[in-house]
C-alpha cells in the first residue's frame, strides 16, 4: 500500500506545472488563478446546476399532472451524467493510452520490482485524480442542481459526494480495457503518431451526428415532457453502457441504499475485471511498443538522408504545424477541440426548437433592428476570442518544446522570429476555424458583404490579440518538464488564465457595446469602428510586450 501511494504521488507530481520562485510571478499567477476561478469554474458550475435544476423542475411539473411518472424524477440528472461519461471516455482514452504506453517513465519504472497490477492501479488513480477535476466540478453541480429542486437530506448528500468521486471510474475503466486489448492483440496503434487521431475524430463526429439527429428539432418543453415519461431511447441505451449511472441516480432520487450498494458493486466489479486484464495484458503490450521504438531508431538514418536545405522561417513554421498535426495529444486538444463548438451551438439551437433565442436575434439582425445588430456583433467578437484561447495553441507554444527547449536558444533564428512563427501557426489554425464558422453564420444570416468584411476583421484582430496574449503568458512560466506530450497541456495553467482573461475582456467589451448602442444610442457602425480601433491598439501593445518582456522571459529560462 505504501508503494502504491508513493507511485500515485510521483505520477501526479510529474504532471504538475512547476511553480515560479519569483515573488512577483507568484502574486501574478495567484491573481490569474483567482480570475480563472471566477470566470471559468464558477460560471461552469452555475450553468450545470441551472440546467439540471430547471430540467428537474420541468419534470416535477409533468409528474404533478401524471403521478405515475414519479419514478422518472431523476431523468434530467441522469441525462447530464451520461453525457459527462461520454465525454470522459472520448478524452479519457487519449490520456489512458499515453499514460499507460507512451509516457517517458515506463523505461524507468518497469525494471523495478513492482507488479503490473500495482503499476497500472497507481497510474489509473493518478489519471483519475488529475484528469477528472472539471468532471468532479460538473458532477457536483449536477447533483446540487437536482437536490435544490428535489430536496436535501443527509443520505442523498453522502451518496452524492461519493458519486462525484467514483462516477468517473467506469468510463476510465472502459478506456483502460479498450487500450489493453488494442495494444496487446492488434497493430491499430503502433506508436503515438497514428490511429488515435482518426479514432478521436470519428467518435466526436459520430457523437455530434447522433445527438443532432436525435433531437429532431423538438423544443425544450417537449424534450422535458419526454424525460418525464421516460420515452427517450438514448437514456435506455446509455443505461446499458453505463449501468452504474442509473443505479446512482435512482439511489439519490429515491433515497434507496439498495440501489447505491448496487452502484458501488458495479463500479468495483468493473475495476476488478480491469485489474485482472491489466495483470495479463499490460506487459506484453508495452514490450511490443518497445520493439516498435527500436525499429524507428534504426530507420532514422533513412529519414536524415532525405532531408534538404530550405528557408529557415518556412522550415520552422512547418515544424510547428507538423508538431500540432502529427502528435495525437496536440491534435486532439489543440485542433480537434475546435470542432466541438459548432456541435454545442447546434445542440443549443435545436433543443429550443423554433422559439429559441438564437433564432430571435438572427431575425432581429435580418430586419436591421438595433438589438439584433448589437448582439450578433458582440457574439462574433466573443466567440472568436474564446475559440482562440480555448484551443491552447498559443498558450502552450513554449511549453510544447519541453526537453527540446534548448533548440530555441541555439538555432540560427532570433527569438523574435521564432515567437512570430509560433503565433502564425496559432493564427492559421484558430482563424482558419473562425473564418469557416463565420462564413457559415453569415450565409445563414444573409449578412451584407460589408458586414462580412467587418466581422472578418474583428475576428482576425481578436485572434491576433489573444494569440500574442497566450504566448506572453506562456513565456512567463512555461511547463517544460513533462513525460509525454499530453502532460505539456495537462495542468498547464496558462491555458485557463488565457481563457479567463478572454472572458473578462469579452464581458467588459460586450457590456460596453450594449450600453453605448442601446442606452447612449451610438450608431452600430461607429461602434464597429471603435472596436476595430480598440482591438488594433490592444494587438500592437501585446505584440510589443511579447517582443520585449516575453523575449527577456525566455532568455532568463535556465537550461
Amino acid at each position: 500500500m505504501n508503494t502504491y501511494i508513493k507511485l500515485v504521488k510521483t505520477f501526479l507530481l510529474s504532471g504538475e506545472m512547476p511553480k515560479s520562485e519569483k515573488k512577483k510571478q507568484v502574486r501574478f499567477y495567484f491573481t490569474l488563478g483567482l480570475i480563472a476561478t471566477i470566470f471559468i469554474f464558477i460560471p461552469c458550475f452555475i450553468l450545470m446546476a441551472f440546467l439540471v435544476g430547471t430540467t428537474t423542475a420541468g419534470i416535477r411539473e409533468e409528474i404533478v399532472l401524471n403521478p405515475m411518472y414519479q419514478s422518472n424524477i431523476g431523468n434530467g440528472l441522469l441525462l447530464a451524467i451520461q453525457f459527462i461519461c461520454i465525454f470522459s471516455m472520448i478524452f479519457g482514452f487519449n490520456i489512458i493510452l499515453n499514460t499507460f504506453y507512451f509516457s517517458g517513465d515506463i523505461e524507468h519504472v518497469l525494471p523495478l520490482p513492482i507488479k503490473p497490477k500495482k503499476l497500472i492501479s497507481s497510474k489509473f488513480t493518478a489519471v483519475l485524480i488529475s484528469e477528472s477535476v472539471m468532471e468532479f466540478l460538473f458532477l457536483l453541480a449536477a447533483f446540487i442542481g437536482f437536490m435544490i429542486v428535489n430536496g436535501f437530506n443527509i443520505i442523498t448528500i453522502i451518496m452524492s459526494i461519493i458519486g462525484v468521486f467514483t462516477l468517473p471510474i467506469l468510463p476510465l475503466v472502459y478506456c483502460g480495457i479498450i487500450a489493453l486489448i488494442i495494444m496487446r492483440f492488434t497493430k491499430l496503434i503502433k506508436n503515438r503518431n497514428n490511429g488515435l487521431t482518426i479514432i478521436l475524430l470519428g467518435i466526436i463526429i459520430l457523437l455530434g451526428i447522433v445527438a443532432i439527429g436525435y433531437l429532431n428539432n423538438d423544443n425544450i418543453i417537449n424534450f422535458v415532457s419526454q424525460l418525464a415519461t421516460g420515452k427517450i431511447k438514448f437514456l435506455d441505451v446509455m443505461n446499458y453502457i453505463f449501468p452504474s449511472t442509473y443505479f446512482l441516480v435512482n439511489a439519490i432520487a429515491t433515497n434507496s441504499i439498495g440501489s447505491f450498494i448496487i452502484y458501488l458493486l458495479i463500479t468495483a466489479f468493473a475495476y476488478i475485471i480491469f485489474m485482472m486484464l491489466a495483470d495479463k495484458l499490460y506487459i506484453p503490450g508495452v514490450k511490443r511498443i518497445s520493439n516498435n521504438a527500436i525499429h524507428r531508431k534504426e530507420s532514422l538514418t533513412t529519414v536524415l538522408s532525405a532531408t534538404k536545405k530550405g528557408n529557415k522561417k518556412l522550415s520552422y513554421l512547418k515544424k510547428e504545424l507538423k508538431l500540432l498535426m502529427r502528435t495525437p495529444a496536440f491534435f486532439s486538444n489543440c485542433i480537434l477541440s475546435n470542432l466541438l463548438w459548432p456541435i454545442i451551438i447546434i445542440l443549443i439551437y435545436l433543443i429550443q426548437g423554433q422559439d429559441n433565442i438564437i433564432l430571435e436575434f438572427i431575425n432581429h439582425y435580418k430586419q436591421g433592428e438595433q438589438l439584433g445588430l448589437i448582439v450578433i456583433f458582440i457574439s462574433i467578437f466573443a466567440i472568436s476570442a474564446i475559440l482562440t484561447t480555448a484551443n491552447s495553441i498559443a498558450s502552450s507554444s513554449i511549453s510544447r518544446e519541453g526537453k527540446h527547449f534548448p533548440f530555441m536558444k541555439y538555432i540560427p533564428l532570433e527569438y523574435k522570429t521564432q515567437l512570430n512563427i509560433k503565433a502564425l501557426a496559432s493564427i492559421i489554425i484558430s482563424f482558419g476555424f473562425n473564418f469557416t464558422y463565420l462564413c457559415i453564420v453569415c450565409y445563414f444570416m444573409n449578412a451584407p458583404f460589408i458586414d462580412f468584411i467587418i466581422f472578418t476583421i474583428i475576428s482576425l484582430l481578436s485572434c491576433l490579440f489573444f494569440t500574442y496574449l497566450g504566448i506572453y503568458l506562456d513565456t512567463i512560466n512555461p511547463k517544460l518538464v513533462w513525460e509525454d506530450e499530453l502532460n505539456a497541456l495537462r495542468g498547464n495553467e496558462n491555458t485557463f488564465f488565457s481563457m479567463a482573461i478572454s472572458m473578462i475582456i469579452a464581458v467588459i467589451i460586450g457590456v460596453g457595446i450594449y450600453y453605448f448602442g442601446k442606452i447612449v444610442l451610438i450608431p452600430i457602425t461607429i461602434l464597429k469602428v471603435m472596436l476595430i480601433i480598440l482591438l488594433a491598439m490592444g494587438t500592437i501593445l501585446i505584440y510589443y510586450k511579447v517582443m520585449n518582456k516575453g523575449i527577456r522571459n525566455i532568455e532568463d529560462i535556465e537550461i
